[in-house]
Parts: C-alpha cells; sequence; structure tokens
C-alpha cells in the first residue's frame, strides 16, 4: 500500500529518496534578484496550468483502470466531453445518453455506474491522504527534527566553546603568576647565591690572614 500511494503522491508532488543538493543563500538571492513580478507571474500560471494537466491525466487514467464492463459513467463522461461544441447543456447530456442507450446504457446503470466512481475516487483519495502525511512526516517533520537536532548541537557546542575560553583564561592567569613567581624567586636565588658566593671569597681571606 506504501508503494501504492506513493505512486498517487508522486503524481502530484516530487517524491524521491535522493537529496537534492543544497542551494546556497547567495546563490538564491542571486537568482532571485533577476526574476520580475511578471516572469513570477508567468511561472506560476504555467506551474498551475501544469498542475491541472496532471490532475486530468491522473484522474482519467484512475477511471481508465478501473473502467467497469460494457458502457457506464466513464463512457459517458468522454462522450459528454467529445461534445463540448454543444453549448448547451441538456443538449449535450441527452445526445451522450442517446449514443449509449443504444449500446444497453439505461440510466439506472448510468446512476449505479457514476456512484462506483465515487466510491473509487474515494479510496484513492482516502490512499492519497494516508501518503501525503507519510511524505509530511519523512520531507518535513523528519527534516525539522534534524534542523532542530543540529540547533541543539550547535547551543552544546557553544557552550564547549565558552568553557574552553574560560579554562584558557584560568591558565592564562595561571602563566602569569607562576612566571611572575618563578622570575621573582629566580632573581632572588642569584642574589642570595652571589652573596654567599662572595662571603666565601670574603672568609678565605680572612682565613689566611687570621690563621697560622
Amino acid at each position: 500500500m506504501a508503494s501504492f500511494g506513493k505512486k498517487i503522491l508522486s503524481a502530484f508532488v516530487e517524491v524521491t529518496d535522493e537529496e537534492k543538493p543544497v542551494t546556497k543563500p547567495e546563490e538564491t538571492k542571486q537568482n532571485s534578484t533577476v526574476v520580475d513580478s511578471g516572469q513570477t507571474h508567468q511561472k506560476r500560471q504555467t506551474v498551475n496550468s501544469t498542475t491541472n494537466e496532471k490532475f486530468k491525466q491522473y484522474f482519467d487514467q484512475l477511471f481508465k483502470d478501473a473502467n467497469l464492463p460494457g458502457p457506464d459513467y466513464f463512457e459517458f463522461t468522454k462522450m459528454t466531453e467529445a461534445m463540448i461544441s454543444i453549448p448547451d447543456e441538456k443538449a449535450r447530456y441527452s445526445a451522450a445518453f442517446a449514443g449509449l442507450n443504444v449500446q444497453g446504457l439505461d440510466k439506472e446503470k448510468l446512476l449505479q455506474t457514476a456512484t462506483e466512481y465515487l466510491k473509487i475516487l474515494e479510496t484513492d483519495a482516502s490512499n492519497f491522504d494516508s501518503t501525503v502525511d507519510a511524505a509530511l512526516k519523512e520531507k518535513v517533520q523528519g527534516k525539522q527534527q534534524e534542523i532542530e537536532a543540529k540547533q541543539k548541537r550547535i547551543a552544546e557546542v557553544s557552550r564547549e566553546i565558552t568553557d574552553l575560553q574560560n579554562q584558557i583564561q584560568v591558565l592564562q592567569h595561571e602563566v602569569k603568576e607562576n612566571e611572575e613567581k618563578i622570575e621573582s624567586n629566580s632573581g632572588g636565588y642569584k642574589a642570595a647565591s652571589e652573596n654567599m658566593k662572595q662571603k666565601i671569597v670574603y672568609d678565605i681571606e680572612k682565613i689566611k690572614q687570621h690563621i697560622a
């Protein structure tokens, strides 16, 4: 049923398992600047005309595939369409019915088969709605969840970056303190070492002088 429904939906909208290439925002902006309002209106009219024709072809094929044996409502509609040049609706309906009546179609069968095609249309619409729901879940809701997951990840990474920056600041402060301490201790050591050296040299001279 899923594949059948997908076939129904694909008759009207694009349903594909392949990912479309991502268009960069600047490319979209550049492309949009070259399309004026007149071109946009003309394009919309073309799309609507194409869509309407696609609908017509789809339902024609649907009824053709489900065509009941013998002349019935399906043939009647085709006959009335072929007589569209007849301006009067009553005359057109009567002429179409008269042409099929000689083939065995009566009013009761015409109404009965019209009801059957109505049921076929309702079943098809139900399948279409189910497929639309599935497509929305896959192509819209699924993508929205992916967006939310990526936004959540961005927030997490942002917090990690902030934490790392804070850690860097703490480390930089510790580096500065340690550097100052080392330089201070190094200076004190050198001064104390020089004093001790001078004292020893002094003591050596005095020992030579005072002790025989």
